[in-house]
């Protein structure tokens, strides 16, 4: 039994009387034993006496088999570890908690800060490292009784008890504090200048209150005691920030403001919150490309998908962005306000890559290409029993070929588009075929039926990109095997056949 008069180890044999190995090491803190992390062969005196006799005021740690670690990194972390009931708080003079020990398993967990917040930590010891929650025999920890690892540029330090009464379970209830504080913490790191004070307790309970369980007395305290502990005038005006939170006539704030505060994605704020549970639909958002064409053509990152956008104001609408992501993903869109939407695209504007893209990526690249295979197998499919070859007009393939000129109506393009899987837009086209083909926009008059049609010219067709070398061609090459795929799995020809007509 152990002989020390208030039950604190402060022995290699003390600690040894409680149950656990203990792991003798070099003044730098390497292990003396090899493969410390087996099964440790011989009796409990025998260990003892290779492995832990005459180890006194020396280094050495203690094996965690069956006891809990949290290693406290962050100094701004002894402002909040108070809150937490534990019977074993020990450190060093430098740091007086700097460890939390308790009995019991847990899943290994290290608490790092996302690496976007990395300017706010770059002056720690530990950068963005928070706490290290360890368990098992494969991890031990330096304790009380001997001393602290020489480091660089600092001597050794004895490890003290700050006190001790036994080791508590550690349980979920612990888990989700330590989680709490660490969230505290960072935010304490990253406390802004009195001016936006207010607009991030603001942003940190509209999060709070909009996504988690907790009740607004709850939130409260976390506000106030965020504020008093990272120097607020006046913390009590946040005292009461979970209530305002969820009252409907105030003025909500959320990722995105606190995003905006601290310089990063709400993608990375929502990381941070994460270890409340909080998640939120703008991290479904992570990239956005904008390519070097005219018109300009984007390209937004949903999931794990990439969502074509062919006109600049979709970007601005997230109604019809959500009907993109349905289109595209086959999945419901999650639900945004207009408001949140215009932070979150502010952030994506932020950080956009931009690319050059060939011709045939831009929206009137893409369209050229089929509108040239439109004309040409249109021709291929047409009647060549009419005198007058506009007459095939009046069927339903909606284009002619007659004397060196192609007639098309605008209907039968959109239609044609529209089977291609490309958003259209009539404005567009018709931009399209008078600077790219020379088109005519005309009346035409077939067995007293009034018809408006495109009339373009044969050599402009001919002559077009997609009849050039380069890119273009590879766009309509490829285009043609998209067609005849689709014809293939469709049975028929989306061109009509001959033999109908």
């Amino acid at each position: 039994m152990s002989n020390f008069t208030d039950g604190a180890p402060r022995t290699p044999r003390e600690w040894y009387e409680l149950g656990f190995i203990i792991i003798p090491c070099t003044p730098d803190g390497v292990p003396m034993m090899k493969d410390w992390q087996k099964e440790i062969k011989g009796s409990g005196t025998d260990q003892l006496i290779k492995y832990g006799q005459g180890w006194e005021n020396k280094v050495y740690g203690a094996r965690l088999d069956n006891h809990v670690d949290g290693d406290i990194d962050c100094p701004v972390m002894q402002k909040f570890i108070g809150e937490v009931i534990c019977g074993a708080k020990f450190g060093r003079k430098s740091n007086p908690i700097s460890h939390l020990l308790f009995e019991g398993v847990t899943e290994n967990k290290s608490f790092i800060v996302p690496v976007a917040f990395e300017k706010y930590f770059k002056n720690f010891p530990h950068g963005r490292r928070l706490l290290d929650i360890r368990h098992g025999r494969d991890h031990f920890t330096y304790v009380p009784g001997g001393f602290r690892p020489h480091k660089k540029n600092a001597g050794a330090e004895k490890l003290e008890w700050l006190n001790f009464t036994g080791f508590m379970k550690y349980d979920t209830r612990l888990n989700k504090q330590l989680k709490e504080i660490c969230l505290k913490t960072a935010l304490s790191v990253m406390f802004p200048s009195q001016g936006q004070i207010d607009f991030y307790m603001s942003s940190i309970a509209g999060i709070l209150a909009k996504h988690t369980d907790w009740q607004d007395e709850k939130i409260n305290t976390f506000c106030f005691d965020l504020a008093f502990k990272s120097g607020s005038k006046d913390p009590g005006r946040y005292a009461t920030k979970g209530t305002d939170a969820r009252k409907p006539d105030n003025k909500h704030f959320g990722i995105p403001k606190l995003a905006e505060i601290l310089e990063v994605t709400p993608s990375d704020v929502a990381k941070l919150f994460s270890w409340v549970g909080v998640k939120d639909a703008s991290t479904m958002f992570t990239d956005l490309v904008v390519y070097n064409t005219e018109p300009k053509q984007w390209r937004l990152k949903f999931k794990d998908n990439w969502i074509d956008i062919w006109d600049t104001s979709i970007l601005l609408s997230y109604t019809k962005i959500k009907i993109l992501i349905l289109e595209n993903c086959m999945v419901e869109p999650p639900e945004i306000k207009p408001n949140d939407w215009k932070a979150i695209r502010t952030q994506l504007l932020a950080n956009v890559k931009k690319e050059d893209a060939p011709p045939e990526s831009s929206y009137y690249g893409m369209v050229t290409g089929m509108l040239i295979e439109f004309l040409k197998r249109k021709r291929e499919h047409q009647r060549d029993d009419y005198d007058d070859k506009r007459f095939n007009l009046l069927d339903n393939i909606g284009c002619a070929y007659h004397e060196n000129y192609y007639w098309v109506k605008t209907e039968a393009v959109i239609r044609y588009l529209k089977n291609m899987g490309q958003s259209i837009d009539v404005r567009k086209v018709a931009h399209l075929f008078r600077t790219e083909f020379g088109a005519e926009n005309t009346k035409i008059t077939i067995q007293k039926k009034e018809i408006r049609c495109w009339k373009i010219p044969q050599e402009n067709v001919e002559g077009a990109r997609a009849d050039n070398t380069g890119s273009d061609k590879q766009f309509y090459d490829a285009h043609k095997e998209f067609v005849k795929k689709k014809e293939e799995r469709l049975g028929h020809s989306i061109f009509g056949k001959k033999d109908n007509y």
